[in-house]
């Protein structure tokens, strides 16, 4: 899911660090008007961060432990916290990660905020609000965020790398159509269950705060109407952004040679120790290859890490679950009441 460093170069580098620091910045912005508002809320703010971090540097592995990959956890932290919170949340997770666990890197940060920010908080925060606007309930409302802001990451991921490949890296492999089927090939077997299980963690985490702390909810805007524009007409685009994008790879190859083997053969990739390495050898035939981490490297010990911060998070959220009325209760009831007047 993550952008290795080094593999975006040329144009590709220019375009998507341009735009990742603007949405970096907008989300900073965002980060200190959450907290400025409403001071009680950056122990929230700093939980998901960790949360944001934690669950898009964890490996699940896949086939049998064949490869391996990540989930998002954007969405979740997008329908809490808004969306642009949530991208500079993300923008904070991946420089971290860049710096020490070797997942992304410096010069591709645009990017992958671009596909964990802006992609999978801001899509699934959209889902939601938009089944909500439909009538469907608060858990299936975030499920179906989830599940949107999951799908929106990859597809987004497939899109930046098919292009770089393409149109950028000097020695393409393939066609337009050629890399887009070996990334969706590749892809979908092994994010699509991820999908569906963040599916069903995000939905059930919203709905089990709102049966808890509907008041946490409340402040944080989750429960207000604001759009007004049919869900159905959302996930639809969403979920055909995909097979749209290899439709319209087919059209423009029809206008390009192929650049060496058939397409077919880059449909059926070797087997790699994670769906990362997948990408770093198709950017390594390309001509971009990835490089090692500017700072240091932390991979090798990534379940160690993994661990002490799974048993961080669990206690600090449920100290911070069980207290949060103890907490917060006065000031949340002096912000209410400071607003009606």
């Amino acid at each position: 899911m993550h952008i290795t460093e080094g593999v975006l170069t040329g144009p590709s580098f220019v375009i998507t660090n341009v735009i990742g620091a603007a949405l970096i910045a907008k989300g900073v912005m965002a980060m200190q008007k959450f907290s400025k508002d409403q001071p009680q809320r950056k122990p929230l703010l700093g939980m998901a961060g960790a949360f944001v971090f934690f669950v898009s540097l964890i490996h699940l592995p896949a086939f049998g432990g064949i490869t391996c990959s990540h989930p998002c956890g954007t969405p979740l932290a997008g329908i809490l916290l808004g969306p642009w919170v949530a991208v500079g949340l993300a923008a904070c997770s991946l420089l971290l990660q860049a710096l020490f666990f070797a997942h992304g890197g410096i010069s591709t940060l645009g990017a992958n905020t671009i596909t964990l920010g802006l992609m999978g908080a801001g899509t699934g925060w959209l889902s939601f609000k938009l089944c909500r606007k439909a009538g469907l309930s608060l858990g299936v409302s975030a499920g179906v965020g989830g599940l949107v802001g999951d799908i929106m990451t990859y597809a987004m991921n497939v899109l930046i790398l098919d292009m770089h490949f393409s149109f950028v890296a000097p020695h393409p492999q393939y066609s337009f159509a050629g890399y887009a089927k070996a990334l969706t090939l590749a892809y979908l077997p092994v994010q699509g269950p991820l999908a569906v299980l963040e599916m069903f963690v995000t939905g059930y985490a919203v709905k089990s705060i709102g049966e808890q702390r509907p008041e946490v909810l409340e402040s944080l805007g989750v429960t207000g109407k604001k759009l007004a524009v049919a869900a159905m007409l959302l996930l639809t685009l969403s979920l055909g952004c995909l097979p749209g994008s290899v439709r319209a790879a087919e059209a423009l190859a029809a206008a390009q040679p192929v650049a060496s083997a058939a397409p077919a053969a880059a449909a059926a990739p070797a087997p790699a120790s994670a769906l990362d390495d997948l990408t770093d050898g198709m950017a390594a035939a390309a001509g971009t290859p990835s490089k090692p981490p500017m700072l240091m490297d932390l991979e090798p010990y990534h379940d160690i890490w993994s661990t002490l911060m799974m048993f961080a998070g669990l206690t600090v959220g449920f100290i911070l679950g069980r207290r949060w009325h103890l907490l917060f209760s006065d000031q949340l009831q002096a912000s209410s009441k400071a607003e009606k007047r």
